[in-house]
């Protein structure tokens, strides 16, 4: 079975839902709009990058089933060749998503991505996720699988898959603690060997009037033997009436092997690379230390 046709066969399946379902629930649907505008700012890990991403959703609610449909348009998105080198383009997407709630139990749902760009830029994107609510907990799972390809110095073919659990706990109204778990690895067609990293993450959200601040501290290995250490704070506030910012800041810290093969890895210009290597690392950052930054902010109004 084709990627094209699997992509039909979703589409297919989410609006086969909505008409099925929608008899027994048109009573109580409602419609919500967001349109907002967000930035990502990275250095450190790869060249210096500023991406901006006008963007537009549309919600609707039928009792337990919500559907939302998303756009987005990236401007500056940055791309690798994995042995290097970096360049961005702009690249437009849009998504669909639906997630079938069964009251205070639980929810589970899914969700198709497609998006085009410059330097024949294709990607398509599988989600599933679910959540299991028992009392003051939580367990949330997540699961998405992400096939991209591009032209770059030559065709560059990506399959990156990512896995996050994660359990929190509600300790009073204002306060609430989270322990996650994230699996990511990427696969470059280019390169023989699939990069991954396993991150733990232990963190705190603060809950106030129309507020929530976030903070946590991580650790982890990757494929590339690199210990990772980080921490990140964010930012969550609705002002006015349907207004939303959002800010988050990430910092890591990557402390390399104290010996590294130079088999058949991505080396780049400089040929400093090493097998397991993450192919969205600088040539000269191979086999060193270093601190990887990002920043992001976001505006939105909801109506």
């Amino acid at each position: 079975m084709n990627w094209q046709f699997k992509r039909y066969c979703i589409v297919i399946f989410f609006i086969t839902m909505v008409i099925i379902l929608y008899p027994f629930m048109a009573s109580a649907d409602s419609i919500k709009t967001t349109v907002g505008f967000k930035t990502n700012y990275s250095s450190g890990i790869s060249d210096l990058n500023i991406a901006y991403k006008p963007f537009g959703k549309l919600g609707y609610n039928i009792n337990f089933l919500n559907i939302e449909v998303a756009g987005t348009y990236t401007f500056h998105q940055q791309i690798t060749d994995g042995m290097g080198n970096f360049t961005e383009i702009n690249t437009g997407q849009g998504q669909i998503k639906a997630l079938l709630s069964l009251g205070d139990i639980m929810d589970f749902g899914g969700g198709y991505s497609l998006a085009k760009g410059q330097n024949s830029y294709n990607t398509t994107m599988y989600m599933l996720n679910g959540s299991l609510y028992i009392g003051d907990a939580t367990i949330d799972l997540d699961y998405t699988k992400e096939d991209k390809s591009y032209f770059y110095n030559s065709d560059v073919e990506i399959i990156n898959q990512t896995f996050i659990g994660s359990l929190s706990y509600d300790f009073n109204d204002d306060i609430g603690y989270e322990f996650e778990y994230h699996y990511i690895s990427n696969n470059f067609s280019n390169l023989d060997y699939t990069y991954d990293k396993k991150i733990a993450r232990l963190g705190i959200s603060i809950y106030g009037d129309h507020t929530v601040c976030m903070a946590g501290i991580n650790a982890g290995t990757d494929s590339g033997d690199y210990m990772i250490y980080g921490a990140d704070v964010g930012l969550s506030k609705k002002v006015y009436d349907g207004i939303k910012i959002m800010l988050t800041y990430n910092v890591d810290y990557y402390n390399p092997p104290s010996i590294t093969s130079t088999s058949r890895g991505h080396g780049g210009p400089s040929g400093g690379g090493y097998k397991g290597m993450n192919p969205y690392i600088r040539s000269d950052l191979a086999g060193k230390s270093f601190v990887s930054h990002s920043l992001s902010a976001s505006l939105s109004y909801s109506f």
